[in-house]
């Protein structure tokens, strides 16, 4: 999809200008609705994991931290199309949309998921504006609930009306602004050859397949209902819900990732996961066409004719999740270079489907590589690695 993929390395390897944007903390319902593949700040620390108090529900660590990531702007900047300049005034306009329907439906509910990822859309939003000075475009974006594009304002209207009947009904209304998001990006991911506009539609869609998941489970965790996609097909949704990285359970402010020992009852501690070398900073989007599937890697042939392998990891993994292409399929891939020198996927979206494999978290950590913690409490605490994730 981009022109070549020596020409984005180097970009990225020769920058200077870094975005380092601090991420709200989620609450445990929200916290699966983190940013969690954006080159926007990452940061994992180490908290304390509280054993269970009474009924023994383990709490998550209260991770805290700063980090810095990659902006868009270390890829150089290519030729920007009539269409290619829509779709950005576009999606800037949509991710709006998601902002203010969550900060109107927060005002109604109080539920925090909507604060929060009302947060990281305003993220989303921030991407999309650095591009649009990239690229010298007025931006479109009004006052909070003012759209200048009319279908969006139709649909904001619609959306925070029906939002406002219950609370199962927003927490519907935030998985159905994902679903579309989704959709929309993945429409116009395949229009641009743009690297930098490529590596913000995929922050902005690994972004909404976290907001998904953090709608979709705080409803059956309130309401016990579960969701039914209402724009991605059964598949397509069914793959996003369960390719996203699994949190530790607890009502800590971050995501509990410790098993600590305590005394007295059960708790749950939350999913381990090894630590990786993976040079995340240098993560880039790339587009071919596959040529063999190996059942560890994809060998694929660039849009610009360069052979190119793509390493995913575990067979048994690859297998699990149900992975197969077959060559001649269109696939794109997020991921970064090994410090063994080869290109690991984090990510494979096929052109055909738009369905999406994960193979990595964000961290770059392999999701074969992880084990379930058991935490013991009770009246104890236990000191794990709490791994709150901003």
């Amino acid at each position: 999809m981009f022109k070549t993929l020596k020409t984005i390395l180097a970009g990225i390897l020769a920058a200077v200008i870094v975005i380092a944007i601090g991420a709200s903390v989620y609450t445990a319902f929200a916290a699966p609705g983190a940013n969690i593949f954006s080159t926007q700040s990452q940061t994992v620390s180490n908290g304390n994991g509280n054993g269970g108090n009474g009924g023994g529900n383990g709490n998550g660590g209260n991770g805290s931290g700063t980090g810095t990531g990659t902006s868009v702007l270390d890829i150089p900047a290519s030729d920007l199309s009539a269409e290619e300049a829509a779709s950005l005034l576009f999606m800037r306009e949509e991710e709006k949309l998601a902002r203010d329907v969550y900060n109107a439906l927060y005002a109604t509910w109080g539920q925090q998921s909507f604060s929060n990822i009302a947060s990281s859309e305003q993220m989303h939003m921030d991407e999309i504006k650095v591009l649009l000075d990239r690229y010298a475009l007025t931006d479109p974006a009004l006052g909070a609930g003012q759209f200048t594009n009319p279908e969006l304002q139709a649909l904001y209207t619609q959306l925070v009306a029906q939002g406002n009947l219950s609370l199962a009904d927003a927490l519907k209304v935030g998985a159905a602004i994902e679903e579309i998001d989704i959709r929309d990006l993945q429409t116009r991911m395949s229009q641009t050859d743009n690297a930098d506009i490529q590596q913000a539609y995929t922050n902005l869609m690994n972004g909404s397949y976290s907001h998904l998941k953090a709608f979709t489970g705080t409803l059956l965790n309130q309401t016990g209902e579960t969701y039914a996609p209402q724009y991605l097909t059964a598949e397509q949704y069914q793959t996003i819900i369960t390719s996203a990285v699994s949190n530790g359970q607890g009502n800590g402010g971050g995501q509990g990732q410790g098993g600590g020992q305590g005394q007295g009852g059960q708790g749950q501690g939350g999913q381990g996961t090894a630590a990786s070398g993976a040079n995340i900073a240098a993560a880039t989007t790339i587009h071919g066409t596959v040529v063999s599937y190996d059942q560890f890697g994809l060998s694929l042939t660039l849009d610009d004719g360069t052979a190119f392998y793509v390493q995913l990891g575990n067979q048994r993994y690859n297998q699990s999740i149900g992975f197969a292409p077959a060559a001649g399929e269109g696939v794109t891939v997020y991921g970064f270079p090994g410090d063994q020198g080869a290109y690991s996927a984090i990510t494979v979206t096929m052109d055909s489907t738009g369905q999406v494999y994960a193979f990595r978290d964000e961290m770059g950590r392999p999701l074969w590589a992880g084990g379930n913690g058991n935490g013991k409490g009770g009246g104890g605490n236990g000191n794990g690695n709490g791994g709150g994730t901003h």
